[in-house]
């Protein structure tokens, strides 16, 4: 026989349910703490001591306007016609394209959330963001990319880089899946992408067609607002931006030719930001509390030698590396905006392989020039721009300052720019120098970009721009196969070797990367040196 319960047992067991439930749903309802841990008899308990976590602070910027000076005006807002570092640096912040770059140089999603690459290489499979605007309100979609591509590969349009991204064409998927179609692998394809193709809305290449572009419609942070040509241009913010809004308003990009004005605009407070400014002027905004901006470019300077002549000897070119002091032109002639080479291309670039220097040897020099047949030197001319590259002149008189030391004797000749370049684009047997004083700065911080542009025979004028007319059969290889390469662990050993081989031959006295010299307002936080060191960015620029 069952006892009765007790009422008293019974309220007892109904208020401990009550608890029981309590608890579960205290534990359980959303934004609940996480129930801690209960320790056993085993397992010791050290007190743990906990931190508020701090709330960050948004960023307001205490000024609204930045003011950014320039020393060349626009040429085009086109965003297929860009052929200027500083113009396409500008129309950066208003178009954007299906990639880009963090801050290491990596390829990184932007317009397209995710690519597919086909195993043959010949075509890339990009899936698009959704929601993303043009500043006209236009919608930004696979149609609209692939309108852009047509634009890109019409001949009856003037894109003057496209041969540096050699696109066949573009298919829709659907409406936010495109494909993008090679001719043949091509390794440096998203680079390119990221560098060269600028997306501007469907309304805008209807309203243009194959004509110039003067409207920049893009889907960037900023919207372009107005041109003052030779004066300024103004961008303001985009407020449906689909990204982080940025901080600063209002962009005015100033147009001031002169070095020595803009550097007194800064130092005046007059501008914000100021681009190439004289190394000269080093101390002097040091000392006036503004920011030293002073990046690597692209850029590497060299001098080409001609294979003709004493120059046709690879022992006379070497001994022409060892004869020069680089480093003693970088701190003096240079005031230090220089990084001395150690291979044919910047170290940032994808495919870079260090080599070991030519370090400054006046007897090793000597003894070169003596066993290729030159105990006594020879007579050579240099040809060299002015005003065209970082203190040029002054690197051509200290460079045929050392060549005199081993008895090689320099004539120094120089012209103005359109007759320099139609001067080094004729063929060898027709120019009248031996060496040439040049920069190579491609916008793609990728070895292809370099060394298949200065390296590769078919390069050669008047064909291209390779100035040493450099042929090597077994580099000409080389770069080919790394240029379809895309396996980039391959890709690197091919240019690895194909570097060792040019490092050897010395077409070039190998000089130095060119650094920039930038100065910005103490207060001017948050902008990006892009990874080319030659652009700036301000979508995350305040003033604190």
């Amino acid at each position: 026989m069952v006892k009765a319960v007790s009422r008293s047992m019974i309220i007892a067991a109904v208020i401990l349910i009550v608890i029981i439930v309590l608890g579960v749903y205290l534990a359980l309802r959303p934004g609940a703490p996480a129930p801690t841990p209960v320790a056993t008899p085993t397992t010791p308990q050290t007190p743990i001591e906990t931190t508020p976590t701090p709330i960050a602070t948004p960023i307001v910027s205490k000024k609204d306007t930045l003011k950014v000076a320039i020393g060349i005006d626009l040429d085009t807002v086109d965003p297929h016609g860009q052929t200027t570092t500083v113009v396409f640096n500008v129309v950066r912040h208003v178009y954007e394209t299906l990639v880009w770059y963090d801050d290491k140089g990596n390829v990184i999603p932007w317009l397209a959330e995710r690519w597919e690459i086909s195993p043959d290489g010949l075509v890339y499979t990009f899936y698009l963001r959704k929601g993303v605007k043009f500043h006209d309100g236009s919608e930004f979609d696979a149609y609209t990319v692939k309108a852009n591509v047509d634009r890109w590969v019409d001949p009856t349009v003037r894109v003057p880089l496209r041969g540096q991204l050699p696109i066949m064409k573009a298919e829709v998927v659907d409406k936010y899946t495109v494909k993008i179609y090679f001719k043949e692998p091509y390794a440096p394809a998203l680079r390119a992408i990221a560098s060269y193709l600028l997306i501007t809305s469907s309304k805008i290449i209807e309203k243009y067609g194959n004509k110039t572009i003067t409207e920049a419609i893009g889907t960037g942070p900023y919207k372009f607002v107005s041109w003052e040509k030779g004066k300024r241009v103004v961008l303001e913010v985009n407020e449906g931006y689909w990204g982080e809004k940025p901080y600063i308003k209002r962009i005015e990009w100033l147009i001031i030719p002169d070095a020595t004005t803009r550097v007194a605009a800064l130092l005046a407070k007059d501008v914000d930001f100021a681009y190439n400014l004289p190394p000269t002027d080093i101390d002097r905004v040091k000392a006036a509390g503004l920011q030293l901006v002073m990046p690597a470019s692209n850029r590497i300077m060299f001098i080409a030698m001609l294979p003709k002549g004493p120059l046709a000897d690879p022992k006379v070119r070497q001994a022409l590396n060892y004869a020069v002091d680089k480093k003693a032109i970088i701190d003096h002639v240079l005031y230090g905006l220089g990084i001395d080479s150690k291979a044919p291309l910047p170290s940032h670039f994808f495919g870079y392989a260090e080599m070991s220097p030519y370090e400054y040897n006046i007897d090793k020099a000597k003894k070169l020039l003596a066993e290729a047949g030159y105990p006594q030197g020879f007579k050579i001319t240099l040809l060299h721009p002015t005003g065209r590259y970082l203190q040029d002149k002054q690197v051509a008189e200290a460079v045929q300052a050392y060549l005199s030391k081993i008895g090689v004797q320099v004539e120094l000749r120089t012209m103005d720019w359109p007759s320099f370049v139609a001067e080094i684009r004729k063929p060898l047997e027709e120019k009248t120098f031996d060496m040439v004083l040049l920069g190579w700065g491609p916008l793609v911080a990728d070895a292809h970009f370099t060394l298949h542009g200065q390296f590769h025979s078919k390069q050669a004028p008047p064909a291209g721009l390779a100035a040493a007319h450099y042929s090597n059969p077994e580099v000409d290889a080389l770069l080919e196969q790394a240029a379809r390469e895309l396996n980039e662990a391959k890709r690197i050993e091919l240019y690895r070797k194909a570097i060792e081989i040019i490092w050897r031959d010395a077409p070039w006295i190998f000089l130095y990367v060119q650094k920039w010299f930038y100065g910005a307002a103490a207060d001017l936080k948050g902008f990006t040196v892009y990874v080319d060191g030659e652009q700036i960015f301000f979508h995350k620029a305040y003033f604190g």
